[in-house]
């Protein structure tokens, strides 16, 4: 396959390639207390366009969605939603709001046909998004390269005990421990809400995780970010420029972008086959782009032993 059209971006937080720190790297959300071994400026990263691939992949028979996301741990799909309202309003119980009446059954449909066919999975209810943008809980856009749960079963239980509480991770890992189980898989789906144009302000780029060697992972964590207030178990990168990063460009509020999360499987030892991501501005926007309004669903799938 030939290389694909691509843009040059700087992206923040990536490492030192020859940082080699003895311990987890704690890195302070407030941005008081400097991170050790971060590059002192932003790198220059070619971003390649999401679309191109697809395009080429799709010239190929057998192409499938499903093996896109396998082959890549993400993919672009065609998805107009039936929602009205993407916004969490506190006098309606979660069970009652149109992200669970109505987008829930929309993803997990989506998991079972397209993402994931003719496995048997166990998807479990999420009542909730994330959003950002303007007027939002969350007004500013992640420009921080990062994965966000680890590798491990370890790590994603201490992440869920970081974000909500002890009871919370242990009833996770019991349904992880199950003998039916034989793996648990996140999947983010991102996409623009309330938006009349094509998104140019703030897109989202992900990196290939098949492109990732394992000496350019490093564990991390975030202070003062966690309702908790303990530290979050995430990943961080040494920037390599043999890295595939990829994008994209124009997205609409028809389309969402599936790309994993986290993943461990019991038989396999961790490793990484989640996107590293990050906003990041993109070069030449129109002089006045709207202002990027964005919602993230992250459902977490356990795959069940035939």
């Amino acid at each position: 396959m030939t290389d694909v059209a691509h843009v040059g971006a700087r992206l923040n937080s990536l490492f030192d390639p020859g940082f080699t720190p003895a311990d987890r790297v704690l890195m302070d959300a407030k941005g008081v207390t400097p991170t050790p071994g971060l590059l002192p400026e932003a790198p220059a990263v070619k971003i390649r366009n999401g679309r191109e691939l697809q395009r080429q992949s799709q010239t190929d028979a057998s192409f499938t969605e499903a093996g896109f996301f396998a082959e890549h741990s993400f993919v672009l799909l065609d998805h107009a939603s039936n929602v009205q309202n993407w916004n969490s309003d506190p006098e309606v119980p979660p069970q009652d709001t149109d992200i669970a009446r109505i987008y829930y059954p929309e993803i997990a449909t989506i998991i079972r046909e397209r993402l994931l066919p003719g496995y048997r999975l166990e998807i479990p209810q999420v009542p909730y998004l994330l959003r950002r943008g303007p007027e939002t809980p969350n007004p500013f856009y992640g420009t921080v390269v990062h994965q966000d749960y680890g590798l491990s079963a370890d790590d994603y239980e201490e992440n869920v005990a970081a974000y909500g509480t002890d009871e919370h991770a242990r009833a996770w890992r019991k349904q992880y421990d199950r003998d039916e189980v034989a793996g648990f898989l996140v999947i983010n789906f991102w996409r623009t809400v309330y938006m009349n144009e094509p998104l140019r302000h703030m897109p989202l780029t992900i990196c290939d995780p098949y492109s990732v060697e394992p000496d350019d992972v490093l564990s991390t964590g975030l202070l003062n970010f966690t309702p908790t207030g303990r530290p979050s178990n995430q990943l961080g990168m040494r920037y390599n420029p043999d890295q595939r990063w990829y994008y994209y460009p124009a997205m609409t509020t028809g389309e969402v972008l599936a790309f994993k999360n986290f993943q461990c499987w019991k038989d396999e030892p961790p490793t990484l086959r989640t996107c590293f991501h990050s906003a990041f501005d993109e070069p030449d926007p129109p002089e006045h782009p709207s202002e990027r309004q964005s919602c993230e669903y992250r459902i977490g799938v356990y795959f069940l032993n035939d």
